[in-house]
């Protein structure tokens, strides 16, 4: 290949183009010592549709850029109607986008997304999503320089730069905080002490022997407390379903919390012990012993870091005195028991840009981000 032959993109149809999407990462960050190869098979189920509840209610579409026969870039499109029963704004999304430093490459990938959601009436496009704001989202703009957290997107720096040059301006920032749990601020613990003060208020484990009803809570709570926020899609039933079984293989009680106000919960927070430190040498690959490596560092717990990637309260209780103190004592009450084992951080992540209330308890907790995330947003003309 030479930057002199030509740019094409290829809408996969193929197994061939299909293996050149999936594969094509591990072109772009095979030098990077910070990348995390996903799991093959997990990225196969993610983009068939008889594997991804996603696909019953989207249009999807993979494109594949190429420089003469070589792979250099990648994208999807996707229609999600969930998303637009709750936004009716026509916008569509873009997702797993991956470019070897090539502008010409990433204006015919963005051009050719663009125009595939037109041509289904979408008026803008946002991204990206792989493939909804409820799973992997939004584009590293800062802290290239450390592995990703479990369900969490890695990039190069040269791609934001890609992506503006081709037209595209932020329509919303994320970030991750890492903090260690053996230093916990003082005012956090503070925080923490007047909820449990409260006679109205106490922090439990999540019951695993009653794990589907709790995730039912879970998912309860989760759609009345984000149902404001900036991109909020309810979760379908299906979806529901699959995260029950996802969760089930690894869950633990500890990783998770529920506090409870007047005996009934109104808030929840769920931790994921971080497998990327496990996969990080697996290549993507779990056969043929790496399913075992797997498995024995899940049940010996050896995990150093993990990820909270929920925490949350319902309406009812948002922006009342007692607010702050109770996301406290979910944060502390987790992070206590985290202090016996050899954690070096844990993240919470992603918080958006304009959340003040939980910036201000992750900046308290953790300090300044340690990754930024873009989502970038264009007018299709």
């Amino acid at each position: 290949m030479t930057m002199a032959d030509p740019v094409r993109v290829i809408a996969v149809t193929t197994p061939t183009q299909r293996n050149d999407w999936l594969m094509l990462p591990h072109t772009i960050y095979r030098d990077d010592p910070a990348w995390v190869a996903p799991l093959h098979f997990i990225e196969k189920q993610r983009i068939t549709p008889k594997t991804n509840p996603f696909f019953a209610f989207s249009d999807v579409q993979l494109f594949v850029a190429y420089r003469g026969a070589t792979p250099v870039g990648r994208i999807t499109a996707q229609v999600n109607r969930r998303y637009l029963e709750s936004h009716p704004n026509a916008t569509g999304h873009f997702g797993f986008f991956d470019c070897l430093d090539d502008q010409e490459a990433t204006d015919a990938l963005v051009a050719t997304a663009g125009d595939w959601l037109k041509a289904r009436g979408m008026q803008r496009m946002e991204g990206p999503f792989n493939f909804s704001i409820n799973q992997e989202c939004g584009l590293l703009i800062a802290g290239f320089d450390s592995p990703p957290a479990i369900m969490m997107t890695h990039a190069t720096a040269w791609m934001p730069g890609l992506l503006e040059k081709a037209g595209l301006t932020k329509s919303m920032d994320t970030h991750a905080y890492r903090f260690e749990p053996s230093k916990m601020p003082d005012r956090l613990l503070r925080l923490a002490a007047m909820a449990k003060k409260s006679p109205d208020v106490s922090v439990r484990p999540i019951d695993t022997k009653n794990f589907r009803q709790e995730v039912l809570t879970l998912i309860d709570i989760f759609n009345d407390a984000w149902h404001d926020n900036w991109g909020f899609v309810p979760f379908s039933d299906a979806e529901i379903d699959a995260m029950i079984g996802e969760m089930k293989l690894f869950f633990r009680s500890k990783y998770g919390r529920m506090v409870m106000y007047k005996g009934k919960a109104v808030g929840v927070m769920i931790a994921l012990p971080n497998i990327n430190e496990a996969t990080a040498s697996f290549d993507g690959r779990l056969l043929p012993f790496n399913w075992a490596k797997l498995a024995w560092w899940l049940w010996r717990e050896q995990g150093r870091s993990a990820r909270i990637p929920l925490m949350g309260l319902r309406r009812e209780v948002q922006g009342t005195p007692m607010a702050a103190a109770m996301l406290a004592l979910l944060t502390s009450d987790f992070l206590q028991e985290e202090r016996d084992h050899p954690m070096d951080w844990v993240e919470f992540s992603w918080v958006l840009d304009v959340n003040r209330p939980m910036k201000a308890l992750a900046e308290l907790a953790a300090g300044p981000p340690a990754k930024t995330y873009r989502i970038y947003g264009k007018a299709l003309a």
